[in-house]
């Protein structure tokens, strides 16, 4: 159930927030407006008059996700995902040809996974972190971002929720320049504006051959570019 006039989310008959009538919400995440006339404790609806639940603004992320017009958005953009291959994968058919050579199998993704967790246990690692605010709300920012992770197939791992943001933490996949990471980003609400902060994290590399920079210009491009539209 949601108010008709200010859009709080309640249970019961009244709005705790402005004190008016809840109104049922539809499948979109709207409040349907109370027409008011109760015929026999029935009360009325007229579908032409809603208030559009606007949570763009919002940056708790639970919140977020119970609006099924965020989920669906975020759906669409899962859709467009291709399936790439890992590192680990073209370090196979790496170790599959060196194996037809040498006359035994070579299984590289195990050694380089083993030789990752020895370098990250010595404190090797590498990344990148760049900032922008953009000119758009939080809550549709942070929308963005989550739709960004899913089309590139990077999963969530991870929401710490701040007062004004998040911090979203998701997996950076392995590729050919370097083995699975973490990505970082947080999302703040800076005046009408948003603060973006990314940062890439991949332990036992010392170098990623410029993949952490592509991954965030890519990133921020993006939010920006959407941002602009």
């Amino acid at each position: 159930m949601y108010c008709s006039e200010c859009g709080t989310k309640g249970t019961g008959k009244f709005c705790t927030g402005c004190g008016n009538r809840l109104a049922a919400a539809d499948a979109s995440g709207t409040a349907v407006a109370d027409r008011g006339a109760a015929n026999g404790g029935e009360l009325n609806y007229d579908p032409s008059v809603v208030l559009a639940i606007d949570w763009s603004d919002l940056v708790d992320y639970e919140q977020l996700m119970s609006i099924p017009a965020v989920r669906d958005r975020i759906a669409r953009a899962a859709a467009q995902s291709k399936k790439r291959m890992t590192g680990e994968e073209i370090l196979d058919l790496y170790g599959k040809a060196l194996g037809k050579l040498a006359g035994v199998p070579l299984p590289m993704s195990a050694i380089a996974g083993f030789a990752q967790s020895a370098y990250a246990k010595l404190g090797v690692k590498t990344g990148k972190s760049q900032a922008t605010i953009l000119a758009i709300p939080p809550g549709e920012t942070l929308v963005r971002l989550l739709c960004s992770l899913a089309k590139e197939g990077r999963s969530l791992r991870d929401v710490q929720q701040l007062a004004d943001g998040c911090i979203v933490k998701a997996a950076l996949p392995s590729d050919l320049f370097a083995l699975e990471g973490d990505l970082v980003v947080a999302v703040v609400r800076q005046g009408r504006a948003t603060r973006v902060e990314a940062h890439t994290d991949i332990p036992g590399q010392m170098f990623d051959w410029g993949k952490s920079t592509r991954c965030l210009e890519g990133l921020l491009g993006e939010l920006g570019a959407a941002a602009a539209a």
